[in-house]
């Protein structure tokens, strides 16, 4: 596989956490989309097309913070979070909802069958038919109107899209030590291989 795969090689989605009755899900395939509002119609449908196929699959929600800092900044934002701290606000809620909808969503592909093998990192993907995990970072004027959370999601995955001729070049967030949410989200699931300290990884950051 090339390491600048076309779009139509891959599948992509993302999905704008939030409560249940506030989640919106997009899924770019072969050049199309779908999209809703329904997190288990998006987990039976992604694991379908993304079956066999290199993927991505963003989460609109911070999947790591900072870790080790001095107590003076531990509530800090990250570097790139540009003043919309993972920890204030809307960052801190969605963090805590995130790591409730990430695990569903990685638990209900599992037992939908899925037999990929999940990464965090880009710089080595794809490679066979490896999902990548990824953050979106959708904020400001980049927002869709009330209730369109799905355009949100679909911002997320076009970004990655975009991004895809040099991912580490659109990588928003870096942090050189993280406790990684997502990484806790791949082992309680059973994503995670034996001998890889998930927690200590971080993952992309898109910012569409």
């Amino acid at each position: 596989m090339s390491s600048k795969p076309s779009p139509k090689d891959i599948v992509v989605a993302a999905v704008d956490v939030g409560s249940p009755k506030n989640i919106g899900w997009a899924i770019i395939v072969g050049g199309d989309v779908e999209h809703g509002t329904n997190l288990d119609t998006f987990i039976a449908r992604f694991a379908e097309v993304s079956n066999g196929k290199p993927s991505a699959l963003g989460f609109e929600a911070p999947l790591f913070i900072p870790y080790g800092r001095p107590l003076q900044k531990l509530t800090a934002q990250r570097s790139g979070d540009n003043g919309r701290p993972w920890s204030a606000g809307a960052g801190a809620t969605v963090t805590t909802i995130g790591l409730a909808v990430v695990s569903h969503v990685l638990s209900g592909m599992r037992a939908a069958g899925c037999k990929q093998r999940a990464v965090l990192d880009w710089q080595s993907w794809p490679r066979n038919d490896d999902l990548l995990l990824f953050e979106a970072f959708v904020s400001g004027d980049n927002h869709a109107g009330p209730g369109e959370h799905w355009k949100d999601a679909l911002n997320a995955a076009e970004g990655f899209v975009r991004a895809l001729p040099d991912l580490s070049a659109a990588n928003a967030v870096s942090e050189a030590n993280v406790f990684s949410m997502i990484g806790a989200c791949m082992m309680r699931t059973g994503w995670a291989e034996t001998g890889i300290d998930y927690l200590s990884q971080s993952c992309l950051v898109i910012r569409p």
